[in-house]
């Protein structure tokens, strides 16, 4: 059984970019399925959570829905670390395309 966190929705703060996401709000997926247990999480934590779990912990949807999710990953811009999804080794913007709350 594959359990995995699913990002649903994100808040900014003091910018428009990756490392501006404040918040993720997420849902825990088992072989594909929501366990019905959700959350909200920092950065921080996050982070955090990924670093502890690995990088096919965390995921998230495409807004187009004919193209597939993308691992969510850790990252650091030498001033913080901050995430970001990543497709077929390339970063992707996954997450800015999340609904903001």
């Amino acid at each position: 059984m594959a359990t995995t966190i699913k990002c649903v929705a994100r808040q900014m703060a003091g910018g428009y970019g990756h490392e501006h996401i404040a918040f993720l709000w997420w849902v825990q997926v088992t072989d594909g399925r929501s366990t019905g247990k959700e959350g909200c999480a920092s950065r921080d934590q996050m982070v955090e959570y990924i670093e502890q779990n690995g990088p096919n912990s965390v995921w998230c949807a495409n807004r187009d829905p004919y193209l597939p999710s993308a691992w969510v990953h850790v990252h650091d811009n030498g001033r913080l670390k901050y995430v970001q999804t990543v497709a077929d080794r390339r970063r992707t913007n996954n997450l800015l395309g999340l609904p903001e709350r």
